[in-house]
């Protein structure tokens, strides 16, 4: 159970469905905008693109499995990880981090596997202006005497080079995010430091980057509760950051994972969609007017789908959803 913080980030239970609800669901018809995210069907792990029409698998290599795409702020790139073939979902023991063309060509690693000493790297995310990139990693921090690996918050230029520990935290930190402007980052961390193990004792904290020190300071702890809360994200303006939250052992089920939003300091935190679903890895849309994300349920969808709803929870709708494929992990841009 060490360090289960870290380790179960993002960890979810593939569990085959046989009923869709998207029968009832309105499909998203918004051609304004192209999808990215990760799909799995017969083959290995892909990342692909949606216009709203046609699907596009971005780097079509079946002898690797490729994840977790981030697009670059100017669209001319994005970045994954790769991963040995049929390594899986969230595979961050053997993944390395690449950058691509925005059209999936020109791949060239970044972070090689193990660099720095990292014995995992993950959830890597663009900064705002695109020269750097936040992730989790996990090893010790001698800077702070602090000889345990465990899960830390890295800041490494857009090249892979000169990374920075900015979790100056003797506690597991991990699942990071950039504010729009790039001064604060929320991240996941334990609530009762006698307790670090307990994913129930997750919560969402929220933190300036010093970018003369290269370090996080006065943490905010963001929501309160004994419930497993996940993958933050900054709505564009700022005012909000929508993020997962549920029992953990619904994971296995999988049911009641519910979407919230909460002000970056803490001050409200509001239910946005309960359906009795798992909703995971909520992202804005670049107007900030609805929510992406994928779903699991024990009555359908098919495994892992991907629907938006409307910022207050409402108006939900089904991006894609297909019998025996996954999707996960969404985010979208503007054509």
């Amino acid at each position: 159970m060490k360090n289960i913080l870290f380790f179960l980030i993002a960890f979810f239970g593939f569990i085959s469905c046989t009923t869709e609800d998207a029968a009832v669901i309105p499909p998203d018809e918004d051609l304004s905008l192209i999808y990215y995210y990760d799909r799995k069907d017969s083959g290995n792990l892909q990342v692909y693109s949606y216009d709203g029409v046609q699907e596009t698998n971005l780097i079509n290599d079946n002898s690797y499995d490729y994840w977790w795409i981030k697009v670059h702020p100017d669209k001319t790139k994005f970045l994954c990880y790769r991963s040995p073939k049929n390594a899986g979902f969230n595979s961050y023991e053997v993944c390395e981090l690449m950058v691509f063309d925005i059209d999936g060509k020109n791949g060239r690693v970044i972070v090689p596997l193990h660099s720095y000493g990292w014995e995992i790297q993950a959830h890597a995310k663009w900064s705002p202006d695109g020269t750097k990139i936040l992730a989790s990693a996990k090893c010790p921090d001698p800077s702070i005497n602090d000889m345990v690996s465990r899960g830390r918050l890295v800041v490494f230029n857009a090249d892979g080079s000169n990374p920075f520990i900015v979790s100056k935290f003797k506690h597991d930190a991990t699942d990071p995010a950039w504010s729009p402007d790039g001064r604060q980052v929320t991240y996941v961390g334990p609530s009762d430091l006698t307790d670090p193990t307990n994913p129930e004792k997750a919560e969402i904290y929220q933190a300036t980057l010093n970018y003369s020190t290269m370090a996080l300071e006065n943490p905010i702890r963001l929501t309160y509760d004994d419930l497993y809360c996940y993958d933050p994200a900054w709505s564009p303006d700022g005012k909000w950051i929508a993020y997962s939250k549920g029992a953990f052992l619904n994971l296995l089920w999988p049911v009641n994972h519910d979407i919230y939003k909460c002000k970056p300091d803490g001050s409200q935190d509001v239910l946005v969609l309960h359906d009795g679903k798992l909703n995971g890895v909520p992202t804005w849309t670049p107007n900030g007017k609805r929510l992406i994300f994928h779903v699991l349920g024990l009555d359908g969808p098919p495994p892992f789908s991907l629907y938006s709803c409307s910022a207050n929870g409402d108006d939900k709708k089904l991006i894609l959803s297909t019998t025996g494929i996954y999707r996960t992990t969404p985010s979208a841009i503007e054509k």
